[in-house]
C-alpha cells in the first residue's frame, strides 16, 4: 500500500509538470507572434511612401508641386496638386487642362478660386485624380506656370517651370506570372453528322420550290384571264371611235376650250397608233415619234407625211398659243378619223 501512494504522488507530479510546459510554449509562442506583429507594423509605418514635393521660387512667386506617393499599383489612384502663390497684385496662368498629364486617365479635377493668404499674396491651386491604365514608369513631364504684373502689361510673362516627376506603377500580378502568356484558342468541334438535318432541309427546300411553281402558275393564269376580260381585246380602231364620240359630245370647241380639244384629240390618235402598230406613242414626244417612225416598217408609208402634219398642227395649239379657225377644228377631226379609217385592222 505504501509502494502505490508512492506511485500515485510521482505520476501526479509529472502529470502536473507536463501541463506546466506545455503552458509555457504557449506563452513563448504567442509572444514570437506579436513580436513579429509589431515589427512589420513599424517596418510598414518605415516604408510607408512619403510621395512628393516639390518647391520652386522666382522672384515673387512660389509653385508647389505635391503628389501623394512615388509608387502606386495599377489598381490605384494618384492625387497631384500644383499651386502658385505670388503677390496680389500679378496675373496668374496655370497649364491647361490634362497638359502634360497625356499618360493617365483623368477621374477628377479641380481648381480652386484665387484665395489671399498672409503677406498680400494669393494663392491659385489645380488638382487631379489619376488613373493609370498600364504597369511601367510614367514620366510627368516639367509643367510652366506663368504670371505677369497687372500694372505693367507691356512686360512679358514670366515663367516658373517644375522638374520632371516620374511615377512608378506595380503591376497586381506576381513576379513569377508576368511572362505567363495565353496558348492559343483551339477551333471549334465541329457538330456531329445528322441525316435528320439534312432530310428536313430537303423537305424545306421542295416545299419552297413547290410554292414559287404554284404561285407562278396562277399568277399567269390570273394575268391571262384578266387580259382576255378586259378591253384589250376589242380592235384599236373601234376603241379609238368610242373616244371619237365622247369628244363629239363633249363639244369642248363650243365651250371656248380649243387647247384641251387639241390634247384630247392628240391623245386618242396616239393611243390609236400604240394598239395598232405596238408604237409607244403617248409616252414620247412628237419629235422622238417623228424620229422612230422613220425606222418602223409595220407602220404604213403614205400615212406618215399626213401624221406628221396633223401632229405638229396639234403641237402649234397646245404649245404655241395658235388660235385655229372652226375650219381648221373641223379639218383636224377629220383627218384624225380618215388616218384611223383608213389603217384600221380589216378581218
Amino acid at each position: 500500500m505504501i509502494v502505490l501512494n508512492k506511485m500515485k504522488q510521482i505520476q501526479g507530479r509529472d502529470f502536473r509538470l507536463r501541463i506546466a510546459i506545455v503552458f509555457l510554449t504557449m506563452l513563448c509562442v504567442l509572444s514570437s507572434i506579436s513580436c513579429k506583429k509589431d515589427d512589420s507594423a513599424a517596418t510598414s509605418k518605415e516604408e510607408k511612401d512619403p510621395g512628393i514635393h516639390e518647391e520652386v521660387d522666382r522672384g515673387p512667386a512660389t509653385v508647389t508641386l505635391d503628389v501623394d506617393r512615388k509608387e502606386i499599383s495599377i489598381a490605384e489612384r494618384l492625387n497631384l496638386t500644383i499651386s502658385i502663390s505670388v503677390d496680389e497684385d500679378y496675373d496668374i496662368k496655370l497649364p491647361g487642362f490634362g497638359e502634360k498629364l497625356e499618360q493617365f486617365g483623368i477621374v477628377d479635377y479641380h481648381t480652386t478660386q484665387p484665395e489671399l493668404i498672409e503677406g498680400n499674396r494669393k494663392k491659385v491651386s489645380r488638382s487631379y485624380v489619376l488613373e493609370p491604365f498600364l504597369s511601367g514608369d510614367y514620366t510627368i513631364p516639367p509643367m510652366v506656370i506663368k504670371f505677369r504684373k497687372k500694372s505693367d502689361q507691356e512686360a512679358g510673362e514670366h515663367k516658373i517651370e517644375t522638374s520632371e516627376v516620374t511615377i512608378k506603377v506595380k503591376s497586381l500580378l506576381p513576379e513569377d506570372l508576368k511572362d505567363v502568356s495565353l496558348n492559343e484558342i483551339k477551333p471549334p468541334v465541329p457538330f456531329p453528322r445528322s441525316y435528320i438535318l439534312w432530310l428536313w432541309a430537303a423537305i424545306a427546300a421542295a416545299a419552297l420550290v413547290t410554292g414559287i411553281v404554284t404561285t407562278t402558275v396562277i399568277v399567269r393564269k390570273r394575268k391571262k384571264a384578266a387580259g382576255e376580260g378586259s378591253g384589250l381585246s376589242i380592235p384599236a380602231h373601234e376603241l379609238a371611235y368610242e373616244a371619237l364620240k365622247r369628244l363629239v359630245e363633249e363639244d369642248l370647241p363650243g365651250k371656248g376650250e380649243i387647247k384641251l380639244f387639241y390634247q384630247r384629240i392628240s391623245a386618242i390618235l396616239r393611243r390609236y397608233i400604240e394598239n395598232r402598230f405596238g408604237l409607244h406613242a403617248p409616252e414620247q414626244t412628237t419629235e422622238e415619234f417623228l424620229f422612230g417612225l422613220e425606222n418602223a416598217q409595220k407602220f404604213p408609208e403614205k400615212y406618215k407625211t399626213l401624221l406628221k402634219v396633223f401632229l405638229n398642227h396639234c403641237d402649234l395649239v397646245k404649245f404655241a398659243e395658235y388660235q385655229p379657225e372652226t375650219e381648221d377644228i373641223q379639218n383636224t377631226f377629220n383627218s384624225c378619223r380618215s388616218f384611223i379609217e383608213g389603217t384600221e385592222e380589216r378581218e
